[in-house]
């Protein structure tokens, strides 16, 4: 599943709309997951917004939102493609957690976490939960995708909940769904 999510993620399409897939991909995992995890028992997945809306225009804290029974926020997760995770980013992160208040936030990436802002993006991360209690999880998008695939009970929820979710998301062209089609279609299983 990595190998084609990869494959998939990373086609030149020489289009826009493709940042948006791996955001896809994760709304469809956690469709999963908050069935199957205790964590996430009652909790409720707040529907994709449009991809070009900034999140302030749209009044979100990130690009996937959870909500507990009592509809207060309990997890975000921001998924930046193509973009390094710095300390600029990370400012933004925590201007949303000091706003919304969510308990855990996520911010993953296609290409991971600059360097040169490593130590300062740890230490300001350290004081957001020493002073406000949230968790961040700073990842990259691969990662963190094989550890939620151990923990649902069958693959194949996620790759039909995928393949159904491409297909009715209004954002992404034809030329993201066709390509996602002639994989499903080529798999070997």
């Amino acid at each position: 599943i990595m190998k084609i999510l990869k494959k998939y993620f990373y086609n030149n399409y020489e289009t826009h709309g493709g940042s948006k897939l791996p955001v896809i991909c994760f709304h469809s995992l956690f469709k999963i997951i908050l069935k199957e995890i205790k964590r996430y028992e009652g909790m409720e997945l707040k529907e994709l917004g449009f991809h070009t809306t900034s999140d302030r225009t749209s009044k979100s804290s990130g690009d996937i939102e959870i909500f507990d029974e009592n509809n207060i926020l309990f997890e975000s997760l921001e998924i930046k493609y193509g973009i390094e995770i710095d300390i600029h980013i990370i400012n933004r992160v925590i201007e949303k957690i000091l706003i919304y208040n969510p308990k855990r936030y996520f911010v993953l990436s296609t290409v991971g976490v600059n360097q040169d802002d490593y130590k300062d993006i740890n230490i300001k991360l350290n004081e957001l939960y020493q002073e406000h209690g949230c968790y961040v999880i700073v990842n990259g998008i691969e990662s963190t995708l094989k550890y939620y695939f151990r923990l649902i009970s069958d693959l194949t929820l996620f790759l039909n909940q995928f393949t159904n979710d491409i297909l009715i998301d209004k954002e992404i062209k034809s030329v993201h769904k066709e390509y996602w089609k002639s994989i499903i279609e080529s798999m070997e299983f």
